[in-house]
Order: C-alpha cells, then sequence, then structure tokens
C-alpha cells in the first residue's frame, strides 16, 4: 500500500513537469497606461495699475515707460486734487483684489498705503522712511542710483577727489551708511551731516567746505529749498568745489557730474519686482532695490575749470549747459 501511494505520487509529480514543459506560462505583455492629458488653463497675469501723483516730467515719464512695457497690463491713474475722488480711487482698487499697483511720487505712495491686499512697488519717493510705506506686500525702487555705480563714475572721472561731503534731513544714517561703505570701496571718504531745516543745510555745507573737496547733492526738499540750492552752488563755484548734483538742470548752476535715475530702467525694475511676486503673499526680495543704469551727463566747462580732464570713455556725456 504505501508503495502504491509513492509511486501514484511520483507520477503525479512528473505529469506536473510534463505540463510545465509542454505548456510554458505566457510571458505577460507590458502594460501600456494611457494617461490622460488634462489641458491646462493658462493664467493671465495681473493687471498692473499705475498710480501716478500728478502730471509732471518725474512721474510721468516714468508712468510711459511703465505703460510702454506693460502694454494692456497697464492702465495710468493720475491722482486729483480732489481728496475725494481720490478716495473714491483708493477704494475701486482695494475692490479688485488681484490687481497689483505702482504708485509714483510721494502722494500715491501715501494713498497707496490703504491697499493692504494689494501688491505696490513704489517709485519716485525719497524719504519713504517718514512715511512707513514699507510693508511685506508694500516694496520700493530708490530714487538714488547704485552707490557703488555712482562712486565708481566719480573715482573714474575725478580720481583725485577723495573727501567729499553729502547733508541730509533725518531719517537717511542707514541709507547713508551704506553709502559711505560704497564711496570708501573707490577710496572716497564720505562725510554726512543732519539737518533739519534749509538754513542749518546752507551753514552745515558752508562749514563742511573746510574738510571736503566736492559735494554730493540728495534731492531732499525737506532741506533744500531752491533759494538755498542757488547760494550753495554759487559758494561751490567761488571756491573750485566739484559738485555732484540729481539732474541736469543743475548742471546750468555749476555741478560737475548729474547722475540721475533711469525712467526705463525704474519701470523695468517694478515690473521685474511685481512679476516675482506673482501668486505669493508678500513681495520677494530687499525692502528697497537700487538701480545700476543711470543717466550721466558732464558739465564740460566746469571740468575745464577745475582742471579735471574727461576720460575718453566718458567724453561722449559731455554737456555744455
Amino acid at each position: 500500500m504505501c508503495l502504491r501511494v509513492i509511486f501514484l505520487s511520483v507520477l503525479l509529480f512528473l505529469y506536473g513537469c510534463a505540463q510545465t514543459a509542454l505548456s510554458p506560462a505566457p510571458i505577460p505583455e507590458p502594460e501600456h497606461k494611457v494617461s490622460a492629458v488634462i489641458p491646462q488653463k493658462k493664467i493671465s497675469p495681473p493687471q498692473i495699475v499705475i498710480l501716478t501723483s500728478e502730471d509732471i516730467p518725474a512721474y510721468s515719464e516714468v508712468a510711459q515707460a511703465l505703460a510702454k512695457q506693460l502694454g494692456t497690463r497697464g492702465t495710468i491713474v493720475y491722482l486729483s486734487a480732489s481728496q475725494v475722488e481720490n478716495l473714491k480711487t483708493i477704494e475701486k482698487l482695494k475692490s479688485e483684489e488681484h490687481t497689483q499697483v505702482v504708485s509714483i511720487g510721494l502722494n500715491a505712495a501715501i494713498a497707496a498705503k490703504g491697499l493692504t491686499r494689494n501688491q505696490v512697488i513704489f517709485c519716485q519717493v525719497y524719504n519713504y522712511q517718514d512715511y512707513a510705506l514699507l510693508s511685506p506686500r508694500h516694496k520700493g525702487i530708490s530714487m538714488l542710483p547704485s552707490f557703488a555705480k555712482t562712486f565708481g563714475i566719480v573715482h573714474s572721472i575725478a580720481p583725485l577727489i577723495k573727501h567729499i561731503g553729502v547733508i541730509s534731513g533725518p531719517g537717511f544714517s542707514g541709507v547713508m551708511r551704506t553709502a559711505q561703505k560704497a564711496a570708501q570701496a573707490r577710496g572716497i571718504v564720505l562725510y554726512h551731516e543732519t539737518v533739519n531745516t534749509d538754513k542749518e543745510y546752507q551753514y552745515a555745507y558752508k562749514n563742511m567746505s573746510k574738510k571736503v573737496q566736492g559735494y554730493w547733492l540728495l534731492p531732499d526738499n525737506r532741506v533744500l529749498s531752491e533759494h538755498i540750492l542757488r547760494d550753495i552752488m554759487t559758494f561751490s563755484i567761488r571756491n573750485s568745489k566739484p559738485v555732484i548734483v540729481f539732474n541736469d538742470e543743475l548742471l546750468k548752476l555749476g555741478g560737475l557730474l548729474s547722475i540721475s535715475s533711469d525712467y526705463t530702467d525704474t519701470a523695468h525694475q517694478a515690473i521685474e519686482r511685481l512679476d516675482h511676486a506673482q501668486a505669493q503673499a508678500s513681495i520677494p526680495g530687499p525692502s528697497i532695490v537700487y538701480q545700476d543704469k543711470m543717466n550721466l551727463r558732464i558739465n564740460s566747462v566746469m571740468a575745464h575749470r577745475l582742471n579735471i580732464a574727461i576720460p575718453a570713455q566718458y567724453r561722449k556725456y559731455e554737456n555744455v549747459p
């Protein structure tokens, strides 16, 4: 009996082997999964409102540069003389949560503070510290060009000028420390004084002449009136002190170099900052960025008077007032 069971077991085993040999298991075909392609809806970039303080060249030229670069994305809105109308403008913008804003000039930047849900880039504002304009959603483009490039130009054109004076109203100590580091990198000592009135400015400017070879003027209308401006420019000419000014008009009053921001670059940087901020809660990057591009003009008459030979690469910027 036992032998019979063993014999049957062997037969069954051999039968199984035969079946395996005669009928090999089919090799499964690789699966080809077909994924449904769901077309992605293209998200249009947000509209940008160009909120402009008033229709003057320093503001309107930036606004036009923005409008040109933005095309149909941009709309220029000028503030009016009516506070009621301006409040209506801001209330309308508040309802447009996904609209971004570029504010141009101080009044527009102050008005845009009420847009707490919108991303705002302000420009053409000098004393932004006085008005608490900065927040995670509200950042700016500096009205002042890059300090490194500014003092690089000064060093290249007038390498013998090693001591420069600069005067500002309150609240600029931090900015001036950054400027002093940039000047120091070019071997220039930058003397900074803070004043509160134009009369203090006039006194500090003339008193500073004992230790500086030239001046760097900032567009600080809090402490620099037109009357004082004319007086200190006359003083500088009489005392053979070169002055770095902030617009071409001041070259006519005796400035040596005019170094100012480039409106097209201001517009480009504002748009770039807002584009990087799309779909984000805040605007990435530093609170204030400085421009690398700038407008340069050289007063050739003053250069000759001060015995400054303009290097060949800068002669194309010469301007005879």
